[in-house]
Formats: C-alpha cells, sequence, structure tokens
C-alpha cells in the first residue's frame, strides 16, 4: 500500500468510526516504541485512494495522554482488498486497550468484560447521502472515539476458579479478546499483559494462579474508587438501575442525573462499607459495621452446619422466626405497643426465646434459625444506614453488594427497617448490578472507553441466554458459541424440565419453571438468587440520540399497555406464546428448511419461552416491563438464533404484488378532487395497515384471500366516524377554510409500518401527495428486520421501482438520493425538469414493531430538527407505544387495531376499529 505524501490526512474506518490519523507526536503515551508517532498511513475502508478527499466523511479525533487510543502507524488491510469485511492489521497496536476487568471475592468472581460488535455498519450510498444532506458527522460528539460494542457481566464461583480462567482463555479476554484479530491476529502473547482487578478476598491470593495460567498480572485498584465509579455509572446510564422493595412489590426509580448527588452508598459484603458520595470522584466514607455477609454466612455454617451461602440463603425461605425470636406481641401477651408504635409482630429482641426455652440447639429447625439470623442482621444494616443517612441529611440509600444478592425477603427486611425508623421519610433502594459495582469501577479505570461520557440512551440492555440455569440459577460457565447454546437447549428439553413452548400459563402465585412460590415479604419459599437472569449485556450504541421533539423527554413514557397488572401480563404472554409455533415455521422457511435452521428454530423456541417464564414469574426481573420491551426481546432471541429476518421471502413476495397494482391506484387518486383524495390517502393507510404479521387476526385474514384482495375488502369498509376520528381538523390544517390557505409543511417524518400494502399502497402515496405541496418527506424505518416492518435498508429499492411509475417520487427520490445507479438510464428524460423537494430514508435506530424515542439513530434526531409534522404509523409505533406521546409539532397518528383487548383498553372501541389523531403543536 502506498504511502501517503505529506499533506494527506489518512482515514482509517473501523467499525463504523471514522478516524483522521494525523502525524502524531512523542507525548502520545500509548504508542508502541516502534513507531514514535512517525510513521503514518492510508488505509481507505470501502473507498478507492483515488477518491477525493471532500468525497470522504473526516472525524477528527485528537489524541491525549489522558486518552490512550488505537494505534494506527503502519496500518493496512489484510488479505483481498475485495472482501466484504477485510482485516485490518494494526502491527503497532499495543495490548493495553484491555477488555476485562475482575472482582475476587471470598465467594464469587465478578467479570465485567467489552466485546465489539461483530456487524459493522454498510456504508451504502443512502447513508452516504443522508449523512451529507443533514450534516451528520461521526466526530461531533467527542474528541476521541467510542467504538460500538457490548458491556458483559458474568459471575463464577470463587471455589470453581479454574472455570473462570478457561473462560477468560476461550474467549482471549486477556489479550483484548477475540476481535483483537482485527489489531494484529499473528502478534506473539505479551507476557506484560495487565488485568485490571478491583480487590476482594483474591487481590493477593490468586496473583501467581493468574500469572502461570494465562501470563498477565492482576493491578489492584482501590476497593472504594471503583464502588463508586460502578454505582455512579450504573445510576447515570442504565435507566432501570435503582429500585424499591418492599412487601415482595418492586418498583423501578427514575432519578434526574442532575439531582443524584448527594447520596449514601451502602456495600453489604462480609463487613459492610457506608460511603457518602458527593459527585464523579468525590466521597467518603462515613461509616460501617462489622455485622455483615460474613457474619450471616460464618454464624449460620457454625449454627445450620450449611456448606455455602446460597445454601444457608434456600434453608431461610422455609423458616419460621417467630420459634427464636422474641416479639413484641411474646411480650406483652399477643398485643401491641401501640403507645410507641410497636406492632405485635415487631422483633423485640432477635434469637430472644433461646434464652426462656429449654432447648439445645439441635431442637431448633436450622430453616428457623436461618431465617432468625437473616432477619437479624438485615434489619441492623438498614438502622444504621438510616442514622448514617440521617447525620448527614440524606434521602437517598442505595445497597449494594453480593449479600443482597436479589434475595427479595432480605430487601423487604431493610427496606422495613429504614422506613420505620425513617418514619418513611427514607427510601431502601436496590441495584439490579449490585455484585459487579467494584468490578464495574475497575473496568472504568480504563478510561480510553470514555464510557463516563455515556449517556443513558447510548446503552441498550439486551437479554440472551447467555449461561445454563434452571430454576434460576447458574449452572457452569457462560455458552461459548451459538452450538454450545443449542446443544445445551437441547440436552435441556431432553430432561423433562417444565420449559417448554409454548409456556404454560401459571396462576398468580407459582412460576412457569417449576412451582416455586412467587417472593413475598412473608418469608415461605424464595429464591436465593434473583439476579440470575436479570443481568443483561449492555450494548453501547453512541450514534443513538433522544428524539428532539419530544415535548418533555424526562416525562415520556412510550408503553401504553401496563403489564404491572398480572391479567394483562397473562393475556399478553398467552398472544405472544400462540403466535410462537407460526413464527418458528416462518423463521426456518425464511433460511430454507435445512435441518440447522430447524435445529435453530426449536432451540429459538425454548429459548424465547424460558424468557417468558422467567418474566411470568417476576415481571420485573429484566427492568421494568412494558409490552414493547416483550416484543424486543422475542425480535432479540431470533437474533441470537442467527435468524436474521425472518419474514423476508413474505415480505418481498408482498412488495412485488402491492408494487404491481400502485400504478392504478395512483391514477385513480390523480382523478379526485383535493378534499377527496386527502379523505382516500387516510383511508387507504388505515386500510393498508391491516396487514400485519404480528397480529393473529391478521394471520387468520391471509388465509382467506389474497393481499390485493384483502386490502380492496378493508378500502370499501372505511366508515366514518373512525373509533378515534380527528379527520376533519388534520384536513383543515392541510387545505385551509374558506378563503384561508395554509402554508405547507416544511418537513414530515413518516414512521412507517409494514413491508407490502402498507408502505406501498399506504404510506407511499401519502408520501406523494405532501411532495406535490412542497414538504420534504423523510420516511422513518427501521434498522433491523422485525416480523414484516420494511427497514430502511430495503426501502430506497421499494421506493425506485414506485418511482417507476411516478414524476413525482422519481424526483422526489433523485434529490434525496434514493435512486441506484441502475436506474440512471431511465432518467435522462426528466434531467431538464424543476428541482424537486427530497424524498428521504432514514433508520430509526431500533429492531422491533415498537419504537421508543428515547433512543433513537442520530440519523433520525438530526431530520427531526427541521420537521414540523410527524406521522407515526401502525399499532406498534403508534397503539403500544406513543399513543401517549406529546410532541413539539404536529403529530398525526394512525393505525387500525388488529387485538380485541388492545381496542377495548385504549380506545373502548373493537377490532378492526380505525384511528386517525390530529394533535396540533405544542
Amino acid at each position: 500500500m502506498a504511502g501517503p505524501t505529506e499533506d494527506q490526512n489518512p482515514v482509517l474506518e473501523i467499525d463504523g468510526t471514522l478516524i483522521n490519523q494525523t502525524n502524531n507526536n512523542n507525548n502520545d503515551s500509548n504508542s508502541s516504541s516502534n513507531s514514535k508517532g512517525k510513521e503514518k498511513a492510508v488505509v481507505l475502508v470501502g473507498e478507492e485512494n483515488s477518491q477525493n478527499q471532500s468525497d470522504r466523511e473526516m472525524a477528527s479525533i485528537h489524541r491525549s495522554g489522558s486518552r490512550p487510543q488505537l494505534d494506527l502507524s503502519k496500518a493496512a488491510i489484510q488479505g483481498n482488498f475485495e472482501e466484504k469485511d477485510p482485516t485490518i492489521l494494526l502491527p503497532n497496536q499495543s495490548d493495553d486497550i484491555s477488555h476485562l476487568a475482575l472482582d475476587i471475592g471470598g465467594s464469587l468472581i465478578k467479570l465485567v468484560y467489552f466485546s465489539r460488535h461483530e456487524d459493522r455498519p454498510i456504508d451504502d450510498k443512502r447513508k452516504k447521502t443522508i449523512k451529507q444532506r443533514l450534516g451528520i458527522s461521526n466526530g461531533n460528539r467527542r474528541s476521541y472515539p467510542i467504538l460500538g460494542g457490548r458491556l458483559h457481566f458474568v459471575k463464577f464461583e470463587t471455589a470453581k476458579i479454574n472455570e473462570c480462567l478457561d473462560f477468560i482463555y476461550s474467549k482471549q479476554l486477556h489479550r483484548g479478546g477475540m476481535d483483537s484479530r482485527h489489531w494484529n491476529p499473528e502478534a506473539p502473547a505479551n507476557n506484560d499483559i495487565v488485568i485490571k482487578k478491583a480487590t476482594g478476598g483474591g487481590a493477593y491470593k490468586y496473583t501467581d494462579l493468574f500469572k502461570e495460567r494465562l501470563g498477565v498480572s492482576l493491578d489492584k485498584e482501590d476497593e472504594m474508587d471503583c464502588l463508586v465509579a460502578g454505582a455512579n455509572f450504573l445510576l447515570k446510564a442504565i435507566r432501570h438501575e435503582a429500585f424499591t422493595h418492599m412487601e415482595g412489590h418492586k418498583e423501578f426509580v427514575q432519578i434526574d442525573h442532575n439531582d443524584l448527588f448527594p447520596y449514601l452508598l451502602v456495600n453489604v459484603g462480609s463487613g459492610v462499607s457506608m460511603i457518602k458520595v458527593d459527585g464523579d470522584g468525590k466521597f467518603e466514607r462515613v461509616s460501617g459495621t462489622n455485622v455483615g455477609g460474613g457474619t450471616y454466612w460464618g454464624l449460620g455454617r457454625l449454627l445450620t452446619k450449611c456448606k455455602s451461602f446460597d445454601e444457608l440463603l434456600e434453608l431461610s425461605q422455609r423458616g419460621d422466626n417467630r420459634t427464636i425470636d422474641m416479639l413484641v406481641g411474646d411480650i406483652y401477651g399477643g398485643m401491641d405497643y401501640s403507645k410507641i408504635g410497636l406492632s405485635a409482630s415487631t422483633i423485640a429482641s432477635s434469637f430472644g426465646k433461646a434464652i426462656s426455652d429449654k432447648k439445645e440447639l439441635e431442637d431448633y429447625r436450622p430453616e428457623d434459625i436461618s431465617l432468625s439470623l437473616l432477619r437479624m442482621i438485615s434489619y441492623n444494616i438498614g438502622q444504621i444506614a438510616y442514622l448514617n443517612a440521617l447525620r448527614f441529611g440524606l434521602k437517598r440509600i442505595f445497597f449494594g453488594g453480593f449479600f443482597i444478592r436479589g434475595h427479595a425477603y432480605t430487601m423487604d427486611t431493610i427496606s422495613f427497617a429504614v422506613h420505620f425508623w425513617s418514619k418513611g421519610e427514607a427510601q431502601a433502594m436496590f441495584l439490579r448490578h449490585e455484585g459487579f459495582l467494584g468490578a464495574l469501577g475497575a473496568f472504568m479505570s480504563y478510561e480510553k472507553h470514555g464510557l463516563d461520557d455515556l449517556m443513558v440512551h447510548q446503552l441498550v440492555e439486551r437479554f440472551p441466554m447467555g449461561a445454563p440455569y434452571t430454576g434460576g440459577k447458574i449452572h457452569g460457565p457462560p455458552l461459548g458459541d451459538l452450538n454450545e447454546k443449542i446443544s445445551w437447549m437441547e440436552k435441556f428439553v431432553l430432561k423433562g424440565t417444565e420449559i417448554t413452548a409454548p409456556v404454560p400459563m401459571a396462576p398468580p402465585g407459582t412460576t412457569g419453571l417449576g412451582g416455586f412460590e412467587v417472593p413475598s415479604s412473608k418469608g415461605g419459599t424464595l429464591r436465593s438468587d434473583a439476579s440470575a437472569l436479570n443481568i443483561g449485556v449492555l450494548h453501547l450504541v453512541p450514534t443513538l440520540d433522544v428524539f428532539p421533539l419530544l415535548a418533555d423527554p424526562k416525562t415520556y413514557e412510550p408503553n401504553t399497555i401496563d403489564l404491572a397488572d398480572h391479567s394483562e401480563l397473562e393475556y399478553w404472554f398467552t398472544v405472544l406464546s400462540e403466535h410462537l409455533p407460526d413464527l418458528v415455521d416462518k423463521a426456518v422457511a425464511s433460511e430454507g428448511g435445512t435441518d440447522d435452521a430447524k435445529r435453530r428454530g426449536e432451540a429459538f423456541a425454548h429459548a424465547f419461552s424460558a424468557h417468558l417464564a422467567r418474566l411470568m414469574e417476576e415481571p420485573a426481573a429484566y427492568g421494568k416491563l412494558g409490552l414493547a420491551n416483550l416484543l424486543e426481546l422475542r425480535e432479540e432471541c431470533l437474533r441470537e438464533f442467527q435468524f436474521h429476518d425472518a419474514y423476508r421471502s413474505i415480505k418481498q413476495r408482498e412488495n412485488e404484488a402491492s408494487l404491481a397494482v400502485l400504478p392504478d391506484l395512483l391514477m385513480e387518486l390523480d382523478s379526485m378532487s383535493e378534499e377527496t383524495r386527502l379523505l382516500t390517502l387516510i383511508e387507504g393507510v388505515l386500510a393498508a395497515n391491516i396487514f400485519d404479521w404480528g397480529s393473529r387476526a391478521c394471520v387468520d385474514l391471509y388465509h382467506k384471500g389474497t393481499i390485493i384482495e384483502i386490502y380492496r375488502m378493508s378500502r370499501n369498509k372505511m366508515q366514518r366516524p373512525w373509533r378515534v376520528d380527528d379527520f376533519d381538523a388534520f384536513k383543515e390544517r392541510m387545505l385551509g377554510s374558506g378563503q384561508r390557505k395554509p402554508h405547507p409543511h416544511k418537513r414530515a417524518l413518516l414512521f412507517v409500518d409494514n413491508s407490502g400494502a402498507d408502505i406501498v399502497l399506504g404510506m407511499l402515496p401519502l408520501a406523494r401527495e405532501l411532495l406535490r405541496r412542497g414538504t420534504e418527506v423523510v420516511l422513518v424505518a427501521n434498522s433491523l428486520p422485525a416480523l414484516n416492518d420494511v427497514t430502511a435498508m430495503e426501502l430506497p429499492d421499494i421506493v425506485a421501482e414506485a418511482a417507476k411509475h411516478c414524476d413525482i417520487l422519481r424526483r422526489a427520490a433523485e434529490a434525496g438520493g434514493l435512486l441506484v445507479d441502475a436506474m440512471t438510464n431511465t432518467l435522462d428524460g426528466f434531467k431538464g425538469s424543476p428541482p424537486s423537494v427530497p424524498l428521504m430514508v432514514v433508520e430509526n435506530g431500533c429492531g422491533s414493531p415498537c419504537i421508543d424515542l428515547r433512543q433513537v439513530s442520530s440519523e433520525l434526531a438530526a431530520a427531526a430538527k427541521d420537521a414540523d409534522l410527524i406521522i407515526l404509523e401502525g399499532m406498534g409505533r403508534a397503539l403500544h407505544t406513543n399513543f401517549n406521546a406529546q410532541f413539539k409539532c404536529e403529530a398525526l397518528k394512525l393505525a387500525m387495531v388488529k387485538n380485541q383487548r388492545l381496542a377495548e383498553k385504549l380506545i373502548k372501541g373493537n377490532i378492526y376499529d380505525c384511528v386517525c389523531r390530529y394533535e396540533p403543536a405544542r
């Protein structure tokens, strides 16, 4: 590869991040000794070297001694330049861009590691044109690159440390991860690799073992620094991280980032530390107690002979502390001591009955001892925590540490203590990643990751089937690859477990995983490790933004269905379960019905059913649960088993059938008066929205006629007034009244839904009408496939085909950069036509039937800045989510309801009712 001239600024693209590699200086502490910053290289990924500099998108990245960066000197493409994703060789890249941090405790090893996204964005012409037109730059966020990727949370028993070492080695995490092959796949092992480590009982104990097995050194980080850094990051970055837990009820707390500090962090490990946190890096250990998890485990082991902490915790689930604890009622003849606010069931003295009972240790049930001990220590921690919060005037108390372990009874006991002593003025709050604070803080000490700058909208949590489990407990290390995952699912099913597809609906109080009772505050049978599946993978996506047209992002809630209602939850779980066999059939057929596809399809069905069963048992296990989250979980589970577009062939057939009749529809529309045409267009959108493979009602319709027959039938049945009918208000805004002619909209964002008739016969004609009136139109489509929704990658081809039959669409598509090279010959006849307002396509940043406008693509956020009209179309985008959303600009929400329960709940109507909701600008 030829070297650059002195005035060139080489560009390297890694995972979609463009880096302007200028001449480095010797102040870069992370350049290797081989380069000294003197070498420069030109690597143009996907571009010819002769392309003009102005055609390339630049993102100037300034190196900083405090922000170590990738060493790009002597970078080159390894192998064939014509490959789709050729490996980039970085021969001088040091190994200090680590992807791993550890916290080795006395009982558990907590591991946090980072992996880059496997799929690289395709630099298609649509993206390039959109970025130029909307002024999107890859370098406008920060002065150093953040590579998109995933942050994983894994735990191992310390006694099984060899499993942890095997896992690290199998993924090469100690050498930067498996994807380090993109840096230098032939580099020899570096014997001076250092892994950041927080602290714990294994701080020094396992140093030699790590050196012997992996050739790495453990760099001990300060425990308090890591705990606070980890907690601050989670509370700022994860939307549903903190929650309260009272009387068995979990409720997530949304915290204003500007009002986070100060707070009290109570870390409950073997002992307890209480830390007053005043800001990032600003904290003070103000108190603590030596009565903590170690006390519970130590005394419990002596008194019950349990072999592990979890065994002791499980034992407490079957206990009755009243046989050992002296209660207020025991002292006052079963009465309350109401004068000082003590109920008869309040513990007056832990283990107090053992004084008067003439019993020996063997006369007491181990279950009762364990529960009494747990209550004693939990109450003590809660009380001391509140007293320290009172001392400093703190209202928020966050509890972390693996003593809690997501255990409902422990959290209830701590919460009761804080509530009791504060008279309800203070709240105990818990963290979903409670045990990973130290490891996460250690990971963040690698400043090059830049995680401290990521915001909540740039992190997306997913819940893959990451490790073998039964009843919520992890068995063995995380699964290494897809084949291992499928093999384990097959073995799991052969064992005759309750995880089947579809999920058997369990009555309230039981689970779908074997009949454990739902956690309650009454003791009983509680899960000892509810955290087994509630820690997901954090996807770091720096290109996500908050939709700028939301009237108030802080109060915005996308979900309209409240799944906190058990009957509502059970209904939708049943719907998803019944739809599952059909979905599996479509997914397998999309890949030719091969044996491999069938095997993956069965594994997907069992995995998704397992997720549903877990959520049926504990709806808040994965965070705040809405219908949108359920639908997204299904799509993510499909992708996990490598079904990337289950409806691909169906979408193609429906697009072709719809495009065939589009010319006749456009001629029909052009023959109408302006007012009639506008009504017909809205009717057409509503009629075409019936084509939704996510709806059982729609699936039944497909067996009764062709796509065109169903569309015509639906249009013929359009009769006003609709269930929600604001058409007259929208018509007045579009056409005016009397002599008043309204100004056209500047830019309209059309959130499109399904492939086939929905987009071709519904939304494209409506877009055409807006273009005719001089309004720029942006079609907003999914980034990834979901059911039969159209994607941003598919939409330009559909528009190009439609444009062959319509000059308005053709000129607008050309202005918006949507016409492909193959069409240039067909355009010669209108090169002299007047310029048109553009028709553009942007991706929305999601791969779900619904959309959360707190996390949209930077493309969409940029397009929204000049928009004054939003049209949300379809059940997922306009009803399941965003029906109650309020915007700064005008909004039109269009959908046909294809679910009876949704119709009753949301609009008090019936199936196939229509919604046309117009909202003026706020």
